[in-house]
């Protein structure tokens, strides 16, 4: 699978048109053929932009990442999203705790006042003992 990070609609389409291009010399394109190839892979690519919402993804993280993979039968499929957490930034163990009714009302007033979740409020608790 390839994560791409893109920034902007401009640097998507100078990535495809570079991609297009590639595609088309290994297929042995040229003339009309070139001409017609290039077009409907640019077309392909701005309607799955579209499709995803990317702009949207742009405006409200200043980026997107478009994840690219082929699935069994070698079709490629694409999807969007954030990126993901590194592994040294993973949580791998849960507790669950059993709290009074006094206990659990100090707890999540804290954590209104703090502004933050209660495993956070815990993580913070633990690193002062």
């Amino acid at each position: 699978m390839k994560e791409l990070t893109f920034k902007s609609y401009d640097q998507f389409l100078q990535f495809n048109e570079h991609k297009a291009m590639e595609k088309a010399i290994m297929k042995g394109l040229q003339g009309d053929e070139l001409v017609k190839f290039k077009l409907e892979f640019l077309q392909r690519a701005k309607t799955m932009w579209k499709e995803y919402d990317c702009d949207l993804w742009i405006q409200k993280h200043g980026y997107v990442i478009i994840n690219v993979w082929k699935d069994g039968s070698g079709k490629r499929k694409v999807t969007r999203g954030r990126p993901k957490k590194l592994d040294s930034e993973k949580y791998l163990h849960t507790v669950h705790v059993r709290l009074d009714e006094e206990t659990y009302r100090q707890l999540t007033n804290h954590c209104q006042e703090n502004q933050i979740d209660v495993s956070e409020a815990i993580r913070v608790l633990i690193k002062t003992l």
